[in-house]
């Protein structure tokens, strides 16, 4: 194998690797640079955004936290106002209770001062109508 060189193709040489060195300068090794820096600041923001994401795990269980412990003491505030308001009624129905139970020894009273009322009139009138009878019957007074 026989290699002519000559001038030719260190001139081709030439030609090629000096836009080579020149875009290398200019265009590409700025386009890596910048390539290499999005990556870096893409990087980044993948860590920033796991960063984000755990903080708003965080934030979300303390949330729900905080609903689980203000449900609680709704549920406790609830149950503590119903066991009031029970042992209001419980108090008031046994105040009623008691006047109904008095009002209804008052009403007995009277109905057996009534019913013995009632009996005295029905012995006198019994007594009167079996002297009429009497007296009708005999044919004279007694």
């Amino acid at each position: 194998m026989n290699l002519d060189l000559d001038i030719t193709y260190v001139l081709v040489l030439a030609l090629f690797l000096a836009p080579l060195a020149i875009l290398n300068g200019l265009v590409y090794g700025p386009f890596l640079k910048l390539f290499a820096e999005r990556h870096e600041r893409l990087e980044g923001a993948v860590v920033r955004a796991e960063g984000m994401l755990k903080r708003a795990e965080e934030q979300a269980r303390a949330f729900e936290e905080k609903i689980k412990s203000a449900t609680q003491r709704g549920i406790d505030s609830r149950d503590r106002i119903r066991a009031q308001a029970a042992a209001e009624m419980n108090a008031r129905l046994e105040t009623e209770r008691q006047a109904v139970a008095k009002k209804l020894e008052v009403a007995l009273a009277e109905l057996e001062k009534k019913r013995r009322e009632a009996l005295a009139d029905v012995h006198v009138e019994a007594e009167r109508i079996a002297e009429m009878t009497a007296t009708k019957l005999l044919g004279r007074n007694l």
